[in-house]
Formats: structure tokens, sequence, C-alpha cells
């Protein structure tokens, strides 16, 4: 099968969906597929050129226009690096827009299959980062439900992010549920970082990864290590990741005395040196579609905690004890680590059940092939019927977080 990969994300993003399209292309290839890639970094010559001047002429409709400029310039980006004589069988999307601009390169004569990597809906996301209002908001979520309902081959990676988007897809859609998958064996075999062991000075550490941004919630984190000090001194919490937070990061760390406690490691290539480096891995996203770092923990014998949202019970759902009540206190979740941190045995008890449910679960091969069983089922179903006819109503869902955003409008 010929098989074309497509996202917005480069390959040097810091993101989860990056490491799933790489990771997913290496297994179709060992399988005998031919896989091309092609992101937003693949442009180039006069067409590069063209897609930022559009960006930058959108811009000067002041900044509610942000989102939408970046938005136009990722699609033609796609578009116009993706070569249309080429055979490809089908078109894997990382994401709405990108499948949009494939099967607009392509004449719509392939099916696409979108993996929905988003928390909620994909417009909702780019709303809440560019903190969109009214007109603005409404131009966003507008343009992604025309995608979604366009979008007639669906594979989510949680039952949940499945349960929240089927509503908004194209009529009689195929869809279905394919976790993430990992390299078990390998996340397993590597190393301890001896870095991150020399600078926890023999003390437990507490590791976080992700994008250092709001929705990942690490100042959370940081008032958690900050009442964990009432019950110990004998840990570091280590934050690895980059982002827009950093700075605000950095001043709770001055402001409440854990200079010693918080280490910023900043981005780091490869994560399961530090997790095999760890006590416990600690995840306090309030927004997530899965958490592929918490099968990495598992992976590597860390226990793993993390706030109850989204898809994350799907992933803990060995022990539901290591899920946090999202409206948990730092008090509440500092206990919780106190207790942990000090027995051994259910530290243990919890890292056994975990891995052995991340072994039936979430093993790479257990991925690749759902993936290339829908993608049978999506030829087989394109080549029977054809692109379906567009629908012409949306489903009226209000976003209550849009002021004034009428259910017509979405």
């Amino acid at each position: 099968m010929n098989i074309l990969l497509v996202s917005y994300l480069q390959p040097n993003a810091p993101s989860g969906v990056r490491m799933h399209y790489l990771q997913l292309g290496d297994l179709l290839r060992r399988r005998g597929h031919r896989v091309d890639l092609i992101t937003t970094g693949s442009l180039r010559g006069w067409r590069q050129k063209l897609a930022a001047a559009l960006r930058h002429i959108l811009l000067r409709m002041g900044p509610s226009a942000h989102a939408m400029a970046v938005e136009v310039e990722n699609f033609l980006r796609i578009q116009w690096s993706i070569d249309p004589s080429q055979p490809y069988d089908l078109v894997h999307a990382h994401d709405v827009g990108s499948g949009a601009a494939a099967s607009r390169a392509l004449g719509g004569r392939v099916p696409v299959v979108v993996t929905g990597h988003f928390n909620e809906h994909p417009g909702e996301e780019l709303v809440l980062q560019h903190g969109l209002r009214g007109p603005a908001a409404r131009r966003v979520l507008g343009w992604y439900n025309y995608l979604l309902r366009r979008t007639h081959y669906f594979l989510s990676v949680s039952n949940y992010v499945r349960r929240r988007v089927v509503p908004w897809l194209a009529p009689h859609a195929l869809h279905t549920r394919v976790y993430h998958g990992i390299d078990l064996a390998g996340f397993a075999r590597a190393l301890p970082d001896e870095g991150l062991r020399q600078l926890a000075r023999g003390r437990h550490v507490l590791l976080n990864v992700g994008y250092l941004e709001p929705r990942k919630n690490q100042r959370f984190l940081l008032a958690v290590a900050q009442e964990l000090l009432a019950y110990r001194q004998d840990f570091v919490v280590a934050l690895v990741g980059q982002g827009p937070d950093e700075v605000a990061l950095r001043e709770q760390v001055a402001a409440t005395g854990l200079q010693d406690v918080a280490l910023l490691l900043g981005q780091r290539a490869a994560v399961a040196p530090l997790l095999h480096a760890s006590t416990l891995y600690v995840h306090t996203a309030t927004r997530e579609s899965f958490g592929l770092v918490l099968l990495e923990a598992m992976a590597c014998g860390v226990p793993a905690l993390a706030l109850a949202v989204g898809g994350i019970p799907e992933v803990l759902a060995a022990e539901p004890a290591a899920l946090l009540p999202v409206d948990a206190t730092p008090a509440q979740v500092a206990r919780r680590l106190h207790l942990l941190l000090d027995s051994p045995t259910a530290r243990a008890q919890l890292q056994k059940r975990q891995a052995a449910y991340a072994a039936t679960h979430f093993a790479e091969s257990h991925m690749a092939e759902a993936t290339l069983v829908f993608y049978q089922e999506a030829l087989r179903h394109f080549r029977a019927v054809g692109q379906m006819a567009e629908p012409t109503a949306a489903p009226t869902r209000r976003f209550s977080f849009v002021e004034e955003t009428p259910s017509s409008a979405l």
C-alpha cells in the first residue's frame, strides 16, 4: 500500500502527535508499505514564500485574525507540498486541516483517514489557545466544523475523543478507536539518566513531561511540591519541556522557595532515561486526549498518577487509585504522593498492575495492526461508494466559553 502521512506538526515539534506519526510510519514501512511524510516544513521555493506572505497579509487584520492566518498558511503548505502524480492509495492525516489539504491536493481520489489527537474539538483548542471571543471565535469554530463535516474516516486515540467528536463528523462516517502504542521493550531497556540522579542527590524524583503551558498545569504541580515539603524533604520535582509558561514557572519557584526542590530540565530528546531515574511520574494536565507519556512511564517501570481528565482514565484503568480527582487541591495531592513515597510496597504493586495493563493494551504492534485494519475498511468503503455527499447542516451545539455564539454558527 502507498500511504501518505500528513501533519501540521513538523518532525522536530515537541509533541506526542509528532512521536505518533513518526512511529507509525516506521511500523508501516517495516510491514512492507511505502510511506511518505508531508508536514508544514516540507514546502520549498516560491510557494513557501507565497504562503508566508499570505499569512502576513491576514495578520494585518489584527490580533483576532492570528489563528486563521496560521491555519491558512499551514493548509497551503500541506496542499502545495503534495505531488498529485504520486500513486497514493490512502492519506492518513494527524489533524483535520492537513487531511482536508491533502484531499484537495489529490483531487479527492483517495480516502483520507484522520486521527483525532485533539481533546474536544480542534477549533475549540485554537479558541482557548488564542483567547478568542465573538466573531473571531466563530470564524475558527466555523472553519473546523466545515472540515469535520467532510471527514469520512476517523480514528480516535481514546473512547473519550470518539464520543466527543463523532457528532461533528460527516453523516455515516466510519470511525473507531485505536489506542497509542509504544515499543514497551525498548523503553524498558533504557538506562537511567545519571545527570538527573546527580541533581537529585539521592532524593525521590517526581517527574513531569510536557509542553510548559497552562493546559499542562505544571504550576499546580509546583504548588503540590510546596505542600509536600510539610511532610518530607527527600524529593525533587523535575519538569521536562519548554513553552510559554517557563518564565512564570521560574518566578513561582523563586517566590515559593522551591529552588532546591524544583528542577526545570528543558527539552529532552529522550524521555526514557529520565523516567528510569525517577520514583513517580505525576501528570497534571487539565485537558488530555490520551497521555502518551503515561505509557512510557509504565514501560519504564515507574508508577504513574494523573488527573482524571479526558482519555486518561482509559490509560490508567488498571488502577483507579492512580487517578487524581479533577478538583483535588495541592494539599490533597501532596498527601497522596507522601503516602506512596512512604511505601515501596504500594509503589511496586501499582507499577506491576500498570505494566501488565500496558502490555495487553498498548503495544505498538497492536496499534499498527488495528490501524491497518481500519485502512482496509476505509479503502473498501471508498471504492464501493466514493466520497460521500457533503452534508448541508451542522450539528447544533454550543461551546460555553464562546461569548454570544449562536448555535447556528457552530
